[in-house]
């Protein structure tokens, strides 16, 4: 420790710690490169032929279920290697099996469609039925 002295007051005191040592370098080198290799998984729910109408529910492997609604977006940090995606919206089921790459960056675009005729059917049975389209786009 080295203290710094002016007029008799201590103004203040600096500790100097030893040069890192080669285990210690080596493992701050390799928790850098473990988050430079972080793969990501993005959900989105903004697409243009989206209705906007109910939610859409998401499950990661074994994770928490995740409720979407229109103009929702998430982001999730992963293990590289084999997931499952479950989506649903109450109606129609998808189980999306893939892989993922060290440092990967995964998104999947979450659609609740209507047909022509559901405007109709809402009408006259008070509910329609939406379907569901999942899309995964792998970004660089």
């Amino acid at each position: 420790m080295v203290t710094v002295l002016h007029s008799n007051r201590t103004i203040m005191q600096v500790t100097t710690l030893p040069p890192p040592s080669t285990s210690e370098r080596l493992r701050d080198t390799a928790l850098d490169d473990a988050t430079d290799l972080q793969s990501t998984i993005c959900l989105r729910r903004e697409h243009k032929s989206d209705c906007g109408q109910r939610q859409i529910f998401v499950r990661l492997d074994d994770g928490p279920r995740i409720a979407l609604v229109f103009g929702d977006t998430v982001t999730i940090e992963v293990q590289p290697g084999s997931h499952r995606l479950f989506v649903h919206n109450t109606l129609f089921w998808k189980r999306l099996p893939f892989t993922i790459e060290p440092a990967e960056h995964l998104e999947f675009e979450l659609i609740n469609s209507d047909r022509w005729w559901t405007a109709g059917v809402v009408g006259v049975l008070g509910a329609a039925p939406l379907f569901l389209t999942v899309r995964m786009v792998r970004c660089a």
